[in-house]
């Protein structure tokens, strides 16, 4: 069976003899037909973070990530009713395994979901972002005319303002930050009202001078009410932690920001903000089962174009072009492929 391995910071290969899985019970087994790069995997590709958790073990020893995918059911584990062999359906799994041909997924709402016909396996194979982006949008539980701010628009931050249009918020400003032109005017395609470019100059002062300036006693703020903090901590980046910016950033009471992005170390921040402003700090990690649906149903009535953010698409045999392609600015999100289309 061919699949990639993990071998360690900036390395990884493919190989053409890992063994193949079988289904264990309450199992089935898939044919890989697309994988995504999520941005986990690339806090493990730079640092080897979290390698125990998002690669599977061969028994050659390889570590084999992959955690979103699409493809086939090519067999059905003991025990397992209601599934058949030929469906088309979105794996997510918790330990990798996903970037080979083949992938045992237990058969469960939160893992398994069947792909409606008119969604492309390349779109299904985003599906689980899709729903980490509704479950934020969920609970940060937007008021209209609310300023929101989207901190980081790969491809999780894109499928927040993807998420936002397609359910009818109406914020009043929605703006993107980063630091890739790309990505940002990506973000103004799908809906966003404004992109501030966080390499240009001061994120506060940008944001303000869009939303105007809050100025009293409990401090400054952009009169942000939501701040969706996607980008997390790259400890390799300048300046300040984007979660400290958004404590800059937000009003004062009732904001609420919804962390997401990973943290690739401890950081340090100035956490005075949070006693002065009063603001809620959510965590968001992963979805409810139902938002898997919604997201699928939501690329099949045509409310979300997900293949547009697919900006390459490589075979399994280029695994180590698709990551470093995946590093970079123009980017968003990368495809692992049965068929490559270039």
């Amino acid at each position: 069976m061919r699949a990639a391995d993990f071998i360690g910071p900036g390395r990884i290969s493919a190989r053409d003899d890992a063994t193949r899985p079988g289904p264990g019970e309450g199992e089935v087994l898939v044919a890989v037909e697309a994988c995504g790069i999520c941005g986990s995997d690339l806090h493990m590709y730079r640092n080897g973070m979290h390698r125990d958790l998002l690669s599977r073990t061969t028994p050659e020893g390889y570590h084999v990530p992959g955690h979103e995918f699409a493809g086939r059911i090519v067999e059905v584990g003991e025990g397992v009713a209601g599934w058949q062999i030929g469906e088309r359906v979105v794996g997510v799994t918790g330990q990798g395994g996903g970037m080979a041909d083949v992938v045992t997924v237990p058969v469960n709402p939160f893992q398994l979901v069947r792909v409606p016909g008119t969604v492309s396996m390349v779109a299904a194979a985003t599906t689980e972002p899709l729903a980490d982006a509704l479950q934020m949008v969920r609970k940060a539980g937007i008021a209209t005319g609310e300023n929101v701010v989207v901190f980081g628009v790969g491809i999780i931050g894109l499928g927040v303002i993807q998420c936002l249009r397609a359910k009818g918020v109406l914020p009043g400003k929605l703006i993107a930050i980063d630091v890739h032109q790309p990505r940002l005017d990506a973000a103004l395609a799908l809906g966003a009202t404004h992109a501030v470019n966080a390499a240009a100059g001061d994120v506060f002062e940008q944001v303000a001078a869009i939303c105007g300036e809050e100025n009293d006693y409990r401090g400054r703020s952009a009169r942000i009410g939501v701040v969706f903090d996607c980008a997390g901590y790259i400890a390799s980046m300048s300046g300040p932690p984007p979660l400290e910016t958004a404590l800059r950033l937000v009003s004062t009471r009732g904001a609420r920001i919804i962390c997401f992005g990973a943290f690739e170390s401890r950081m340090s921040i100035d956490f005075n903000y949070v006693i002065h402003k009063e603001p809620q700090i959510i965590g968001s990690n992963g979805y409810a089962p139902e938002e898997l649906v919604e997201a699928l149903a939501l690329m099949a009535t045509g409310q979300v174009d997900r293949e547009t953010l697919v900006t390459h698409r490589f075979p399994l045999a280029r695994v180590a072009e698709a990551f470093r392609a995946q590093c970079s600015p123009e980017a968003i999100k990368v495809m692992l492929v049965r068929e490559a289309s270039g």
